[in-house]
């Protein structure tokens, strides 16, 4: 299936099974000195992971879109990780539905870590 690019989406070329672009997050960590216990991480909220999923998001649709208060994004961490573990966000669509005015496009979103174990999932409704 295509995947979906911001600059180029429109609702009508839109099918199930598209998929969003990857994003691949991390925040850099500071090397610690041997001998010196690195600073204490938070694992990662669900405020952030939203985050997450917006930004991959903005990749997939025009901002408007993912702005509107139409769209929405639920969230779920499976497994805790940290700010600092490089995972990768990834979806597709799985629906879409024309109500004349109400225009939505609904997305399963995965986050994955390094080793492929998935940690974090989402629903996102785009309001098109």
């Amino acid at each position: 299936m295509a995947t979906l690019w911001a600059q180029t989406v429109e609702f009508d070329n839109i099918s199930a099974g598209d998929d969003l672009p990857i994003l691949v997050k991390f925040e850099f960590r500071l090397p610690t000195r041997e001998g010196v216990e690195a600073p204490r991480e938070d694992p990662v909220s669900t405020e952030k992971l939203t985050g997450y999923v917006k930004e991959l998001l903005l990749k997939a649709f025009p901002p408007d879109n993912v702005h509107n208060e139409g769209t929405s994004i639920e969230t779920e961490i499976l497994i805790d990780f940290l700010p600092g573990d490089t995972v990768s966000v990834c979806g597709q669509v799985v629906g879409k539905s024309d109500l004349g005015e109400k225009r939505m496009v609904e997305c399963q979103v995965a986050v994955e870590s390094h080793d492929g174990e998935i940690v974090a999932k989402a629903r996102a409704v785009v309001s098109l």
